[in-house]
């Protein structure tokens, strides 16, 4: 017997058999593909402006958002304190994507898109630029994910240096 006949054959048999049992006369298929997934919750970004400085006095506790990263940033950065000038949690739009840091002198403007390759494990690449009020410090192009947040050198500040922080949030 041909195989297509032998799948026609046991395609009416089963649903022969699905309809006998619904008297209703109503046969549900579902399948993978039918399915609908439910949509993927949107990743957000955090970002912060940071001041840091080495001050005469005991230096100030880190702040929660940055204790994880405190060793690393005091080896990157050769400073002692840090502190947390202006920060903002906002959803990435990858088809607007454009936001900014709230701080009252710098601001960062954002474009965002999905990376592709497996070494980005759910990341981003930006294209970053930042502004002190009106003028265009640095244009840049970076790659962030989750669990890897960005950290970079911004202007100095007094006795101290500006440091922008970003990091992917699931």
């Amino acid at each position: 017997m041909p195989r297509c006949l032998q799948f026609l054959i046991l395609s009416l048999a089963f649903l022969s058999a699905a309809y006998a049992g619904d008297p209703a006369g109503t046969v549900t298929v579902e399948s993978n593909l039918a399915r609908k997934q439910e949509p993927r919750q949107q990743d957000r970004i955090w970002s912060g402006v940071i001041l840091a400085t080495n001050p005469s006095t005991p230096p100030k506790p880190i702040p929660p958002e940055l204790r994880e990263y405190e060793a690393r940033l005091k080896h990157m950065f050769g400073y002692s304190q840090f502190e947390i000038v202006g920060s903002s949690t906002e959803v990435i739009d990858e088809e607007n994507g454009r936001w900014l840091v709230p701080s009252q002198r710098y601001s960062l403007n954002i474009k965002a898109r999905r990376a592709v390759s497996k070494e980005a494990r759910g990341g981003y690449l930006l294209n970053l630029e930042l502004f002190q009020e009106k003028r265009l410090l640095v244009v840049m192009l970076a790659k962030v994910a989750p669990g890897s947040p960005l950290f970079f050198r911004g202007p100095e500040c007094g006795k101290g240096q500006i440091i922008i922080v970003l990091q992917v949030l699931h």
